[in-house]
C-alpha cells in the first residue's frame, strides 16, 4: 500500500539562506512557496525535481527566531539523497567550493555534509539516472550528476523494536538484511531505526526534522490506513485535506511524527509545471484569506 517516501519536512531559521542552499548549491527546484496550514504566519518551502514528484521533496518551515537543536533521545537523523553512480567526486568538489565541510565514507560509499541549519544530509550513489523530464533546468549542475530523490531516512529512538513493528505491521514496509532497517518494496526507499545515544530530552530547533511522510496513491488507500489506525488505537494527530495532497498524521510508538500523504493532485493544482515556485501559492480553501496571510509574511 505504501509507495515509498513522499517528503521530509524540517525547520529552518532563514528562508533566504535555505532557498540559496537547496536551489543554487544542491540544484533542486523550488516547487512551492506556501504556508504552514496550521499556522499561516509560518512560510513553508518545498524543493524537489523539476516536476515536484513525491519521493524527491524536501520541505521547510521557516521560524526566524528558532534556536539550535539538541538531538538526544527520539529524533530523526540523517537524510540520504540518491545521486547517479560516479558522481560523489563531483559533489565533494562542488560542496568544498562553497566551503561546505564533507565527510566521505569509503565503506558505505556516502558523502556526508550539513545544510545551513545543521540538518545532516548525505549523498549515496545509485545505478539510476534522473529522467530527462525530471531534471532541473535552472542549475549549472549537469544532468549526469543531479539529485534523483530521497534514498533513506534515519531515526534514533529509545525503543527501536516498537518503531520497527509500527513500520512493518502498520505501514507494511519490509525488513531488510540490515539490522534495524526496513524498505518499501516498490521504490526501495530505506528507513533505518537505531537506538538513541542518550536518554536526555531532545530539543527541537533549526535543522530538526519535524516529520517524514510516506506516500499512497489515492484517498481511498489513505482512508483504509486511517480506519486501520483507529482500529489499532494508534495516536492519530490529524487527518486533513492539504489541497496538494491529503494527509494522515500519526505518532509512532516513540512519539515521532509520521505522515502518510496521497500522491495527488500534486503541485500543479494551482500552477502549471513550468511556473512552479514562481508565485506565492495557497490551496483553494485558503484563497479567501490571501491578503491577510500575505500581510503576515516577510519577503525573502
Amino acid at each position: 500500500m505504501i509507495k515509498g517516501i513522499h517528503h521530509i519536512s524540517a525547520f529552518t531559521k532563514s528562508a533566504t539562506a535555505n532557498h540559496h542552499f537547496y536551489t543554487e548549491i544542491l540544484g533542486l527546484r523550488f516547487v512551492k512557496n506556501t504556508v504552514n496550514q496550521q499556522d499561516t504566519k509560518i512560510r513553508h518551502l518545498f524543493y524537489g525535481d523539476y516536476q515536484g514528484n513525491p519521493g524527491t521533496l524536501l520541505t521547510f518551515f521557516e521560524y526566524k527566531n528558532i534556536g539550535h537543536a539538541y538531538n538526544k533521545n527520539n529524533y530523526f537523523s540523517t537524510v540520504f539523497l540518491n545521486v547517479p553512480k560516479g558522481s560523489l567526486a563531483y559533489w565533494e568538489s562542488r560542496l568544498n567550493d562553497y566551503s561546505i565541510v564533507t565527510e566521505y565514507n569509503s565503506c558505505k560509499q556516502t558523502l556526508a555534509f550539513e545544510d545551513d541549519d545543521s540538518l545532516p544530509l548525505a549523498f549515496i550513489e545509485t545505478d539510476e539516472t534522473i529522467l530527462p523530464e525530471n531534471a532541473t533546468r535552472h542549475s549549472d549542475i549537469p544532468v549526469a550528476y543531479q539529485i534523483i530523490g530521497l534514498a533513506e531516512a534515519s531515526l534514533r529512538v529509545e525503543e527501536p523494536e516498537k518503531t520497527l513493528n509500527f513500520l512493518t505491521n502498520f505501514l507494511g514496509l519490509t525488513r531488510t538484511k540490515a539490522i534495524g532497517q526496513v524498505a518499501d518494496p516498490a521504490t526501495h526507499f530505506l528507513t533505518t531505526v537505531k537506538p538513541s545515544c542518550s536518554t536526555a530530552v531532545t530539543r527541537m530547533g533549526r535543522g530538526t526534522i519535524d516529520h517524514i511522510a510516506y506516500s499512497v496513491d489515492s484517498s481511498e488507500a489513505l482512508e483504509t490506513l486511517h480506519q486501520k489506525a483507529e482500529e489499532s488505537q494508534l495516536d492519530i494527530e490529524l487527518y486533513v485535506e492539504r489541497g496538494y495532497f491529503k494527509s494522515l498524521y500519526i505518532k509512532e510508538p516513540n512519539h515521532l511524527r509520521i505522515e502518510i500523504a496521497t500522491e495527488g493532485p500534486g503541485f500543479t493544482l494551482d500552477e502549471p509545471v513550468e511556473e512552479l515556485g514562481k508565485s506565492f501559492s495557497l490551496p483553494p480553501f485558503l484563497e479567501n484569506k490571501r491578503a491577510e496571510i500575505e500581510a503576515q509574511l516577510e519577503d525573502f
